[in-house]
């Protein structure tokens, strides 16, 4: 019914088709600059739903305000990050294996994001029929994280920075600075890399400036999050040769890999294509392009005057619908 760019979107129930009439007549939905904000709306009683709240101290701000409930519901979200292999320190396998070595993710993805969050075990969220506990990931071992540095030409100074040729191990990870919580994930990596003798520098930038970076190759490393697709194409546009210039930002490339999804994309036997998909998956592990952070649980916020709330992780508002009110506040 209305929409002002970046304030609001106005919907109207379309009853007169002879079915019943939903309780809700209209919705807005309210758009805001960064998570705060939106929490913001919700303490100040502006607004009645958040899709999605993420870190822990915005979920204890909203659980002390008697109004809301949390509903936690199934995410088909995951996060990473992603290194750019074209050049550099980065480009040597070797040098992101022991990196990986030096990150326990399991331990991070539960400090930023909170109970029931998992790193998952390649590029998946934790409804992706994909995931298996039985995919080969690299462990998180500190010592072995030194000595494979050390066997990748990489040794530490007399002042515990690793350098090679005079130069120092070092890059920069670019994250969005409207998401707090990839800023906390890049502090958490760069303080167990800096542990290993490795210089890391964070650049927060406005998320346009982010998209722009990532289009024009212009970072080392970067966090980025995914909504999982029910279909595996994706996957080939993200870690495939056929992904560069698109989505596959760091322009990774394995021909292996390449071969293993082009086969499970045509195979017709779905048991067949899971293995092939698997295998595939064990390849990009074992190469390192990116290292898998977390799959969180969504948890949304919901006005306890609200009834009936249902959540679909790729369509929030497909049940509206069927939602009721508790109190009548002119259809509203």
């Amino acid at each position: 019914a209305e929409w002002r760019r970046g304030e609001f979107l106005r919907i109207e129930s379309a009853a007169g088709d002879g079915s019943r009439a939903p309780a809700i007549g209209q919705a807005i939905w309210r758009f805001a600059g960064d998570p705060d904000a939106a929490v913001n709306l919700l303490l100040s009683h502006e607004a009645d739903l958040l899709e999605t709240v993420t870190s822990p101290d915005r979920i204890s701000r909203l659980e002390a305000d008697p109004a809301f409930v949390l509903m936690p519901y199934p995410a088909a979200v995951y996060g990473f990050l992603g290194f750019r292999v074209s050049e550099g320190p980065l480009a040597d396998r070797a040098v992101r294996r022991g990196l990986a070595r030096a990150v326990d993710r399991q331990t991070m993805a539960l400090a930023v994001f909170g109970p029931g969050t998992i790193a998952p075990p390649g590029p998946m969220s934790q409804l992706s029929w994909l995931w298996s506990d039985s995919l080969a990931v690299l462990p998180f071992d500190s010592a072995g994280a030194g000595r494979a540095l050390d066997e990748a030409g990489w040794p530490r100074g007399s002042d515990g920075v690793r350098r090679r040729f005079g130069l120092p191990l070092a890059f920069e990870i670019l994250v969005p600075a409207s998401s707090a919580s990839r800023r906390r994930l890049a502090i958490a990596l760069g303080d167990a890399w800096r542990r290993q003798g490795v210089e890391v520098a964070i650049a927060a930038v406005d998320f346009p400036a982010f998209q722009q970076r990532l289009q024009a190759g212009r970072f080392d490393a970067y966090i980025g999050a995914w909504l999982d697709e029910p279909s595996p194409r994706s996957l080939a546009d993200q870690w495939t040769r056929a992904g560069w210039g698109t989505l596959n930002h760091g322009k990774y490339a394995n021909p292996r890999l390449d071969t293993l999804v082009a086969r499970a994309l045509r195979e017709a036997d779905p048991g067949f294509a899971k293995r092939l998909w698997r295998e595939a998956m064990d390849t990009l592990n074992a190469d390192v392009p990116a290292l898998f952070l977390y799959a969180p649980v969504q948890r949304a916020v919901v006005a306890k005057r609200l009834r009936e709330v249902s959540l679909d992780p790729y369509r929030w508002l497909s049940g509206l619908s069927s939602w009721g009110v508790a109190e009548d506040r002119g259809g509203d």
